[in-house]
């Protein structure tokens, strides 16, 4: 196979860019077709690193063609050390991110101590950085996500205590030792001595709060982005175990940006899956925090009210009302139910069924209640709009209160 001569230079000037700026946290490629100079097609300004276009395609075959004689064991294939290959690898995901054999070669790196896990993951936001939907991206952080936690757990007091199910891989966060109010500057101390098997205490909170800020700047990079608030969901649950105080912490902490993002419904998805696992711990919720679980769905109604105010003919919203609108409902079945389930002891005040039963009537006719207020709100504010698009949102959620919430 021909070979271009340039390409193993591009691939040197590509490993000095990084080499005389480590920090390089964003990169593209800019539309200059053909080569005008006689100098590298490589620009590096203020952490930016810049490709031009003509030389992506060169770099890249160069790299990967590389490799895959490598990982073939073809007769013609060099011999590569780990520098090669990280360098080499790097040069093709840069590229294409969804390139799973090269990012599987970045993983045996990682296991035989090669490839610092912080540096890999500090690697993958720069690709995001470009590539912002990209699933194998997303999936190989999840895989060194897991085994930084791992080493955490080793190494927090010689414990290994985990928690978990066969199909989730939960951790004990008890079993972690992390400072909420960590500094920054630790966290750079602790990048070189992060490997495949630590010897020190990780800031692990630092670290998760930068995976948070990765799928925040994803999801600002690419409209609805999916694959990036599922993996904020996936940091949430495997690596803070739905925790109480980070679940209420994500709820405020997210609201600022859908209220930027109204047309998104990612966001809005995310804010249901907060909610849904803060409901699950309602009690500790009350304990906690002295809030309850029905307060925290009122104020999320009166944000979509208020986005609704603001914003007119966005589906995204109408369809988180509905989700909004019914976990009231269910609120209110759930008082229901409870107080059917009161019994009475012998010798009991013989006047409690009355007053049980005076109570379950109350709480249904505030069901009712709140069903025909939502009507009327809806009613009033948007179906007599002249914005046809708007109206027929409305009608929509009308027809669906009606269908789903009056049975």
């Amino acid at each position: 196979m021909a070979t271009d001569s340039r390409g193993s230079r591009l691939l040197s000037d590509l490993n000095s860019a990084f080499r005389r700026d480590p920090d390089i946290d964003e990169y593209d490629f800019l539309p200059v077709l053909e080569p005008k100079h006689n100098r590298s097609p490589l620009i590096l300004q203020e952490h930016k690193l810049g490709l031009e276009m003509w030389s992506v395609k060169i770099l890249y075959d160069h790299a990967y063609n590389t490799l895959m004689a490598w990982r073939q064991k073809e007769a013609h294939a060099k011999f590569l050390d780990p520098f090669d290959l990280i360098s080499l690898s790097r040069a093709v995901v840069l590229v294409n991110a969804d390139c799973l054999t090269v990012w599987n070669i970045r993983k045996e790196l990682v296991e035989s101590s090669d490839l610092n896990i912080i540096d890999d993951l500090k690697f993958g936001a720069l690709v995001l950085s470009r590539h912002p939907k990209s699933p194998e991206t997303f999936c190989h952080r999840k895989w060194l996500l897991r085994r930084y936690v791992d080493c955490c757990l080793s190494s927090s007091n010689g414990s290994t205590t985990s928690t978990g199910s066969l199909y989730n891989d939960f951790v004990n966060m008890d079993a972690i030792d992390f400072d909420l109010e960590a500094d920054a500057n630790n966290f750079l101390l602790m990048d070189n001595n992060v490997h495949g098997g630590m010897n020190q205490q990780p800031d692990f909170h630092e670290v998760m709060r930068r995976e948070i800020n990765v799928c925040r700047k994803a999801a600002e990079k690419y409209p609805c982005n999916y694959n990036a608030w599922n993996h904020r969901s996936w940091v949430i649950q495997n690596c803070y175990n739905c925790t109480l105080q980070v679940l209420v912490g994500e709820l405020h902490a997210a609201e600022p940006w859908v209220r930027r993002h109204v047309s998104d419904h990612s966001g809005f998805h995310y804010r249901q899956y907060l909610l849904t696992n803060i409901h699950k711990q309602a009690d500790a919720l009350r304990e906690q925090f002295s809030l309850s679980y029905r307060s925290l769905i009122n104020k999320e109604m009166q944000i979509v009210v208020d986005l609704l105010k603001s914003y007119t003919g966005h589906e995204a919203i109408w369809y988180h009302r509905r989700y909004v609108f019914q976990a009231l409902c269910k609120v209110c079945d759930a008082e229901t139910v409870a107080v059917e389930m009161i019994s009475l002891p012998n010798g009991y005040d013989q006047d409690l069924p009355i007053k049980t039963s005076q109570k379950k009537t109350k709480l249904e006719n505030e069901r009712q209640v709140l069903l025909l207020k939502e009507v009327d709100l809806v009613s009033r504010n948007h179906m007599t709009t002249k914005d046809t698009f708007e109206k027929g949102l409305a009608q929509k959620y009308l027809d669906w209160i009606q269908k789903s919430c009056r049975s």
